[in-house]
């Protein structure tokens, strides 16, 4: 992700009770927008909800994760990637500290550190040349809301994914 598509989310940098829709054509994928955030959070927890993941979304989650600038990764991904990428799910189940299945098709990331923000949209934790739209916000009423979904989603009507070390 480029410096100038960061700013047009957050044109005011990041501060409270901002929401900025976006829509483009594949100029950048959702997880890149991730290190950005945890430059500017400091130490976060991370939220992703997701209907499909891919390595390149998940490997810098690895190494954010590693440099301690991510302090809980919570994953809630959906029943496909149980059946068709396992591989992809063992890595996350490596890489986070908790990962959950359930039947989901929403895209959500939420950074909880010194900020509150969030991005949800149409697109999924992997690259893509498709339009994709959304919205980026550090509005507070709306981060609790979707924190508050996700949570109960992931406590209430989710399975825990283990891995192979489980």
């Amino acid at each position: 992700m480029k410096k100038a598509d960061f700013d047009l989310l957050f044109p005011e940098g990041i501060t409270s009770g901002q929401i900025t829709p976006y829509v483009h054509k594949g100029r950048w994928a959702v997880h890149e927008v991730l290190p950005i955030l945890l430059d500017r959070s400091g130490p976060a927890i991370v939220r992703v909800a997701t209907f499909n993941i891919s390595e390149d979304s998940l490997r810098p989650m690895f190494f954010l994760k590693e440099e301690g600038k991510i302090s809980d990764l919570r994953l809630l991904l959906d029943m496909n990637v149980k059946r068709h990428k396992l591989d992809i799910l063992l890595f996350a189940a490596n890489i986070a500290d908790s990962v959950r299945i359930s039947s989901t098709h929403m895209k959500l990331i939420l950074v909880e550190g010194i900020f509150q923000c969030g991005l949800v949209g149409s697109a999924n934790m992997n690259n893509n040349p498709r339009y994709e739209a959304g919205m980026a916000f550090t509005d507070r009423k709306v981060y609790s809301y979707y924190r508050d979904c996700f949570d109960e989603i992931f406590k209430n009507d989710s399975l825990p994914f283990y891995g192979i070390n489980g």
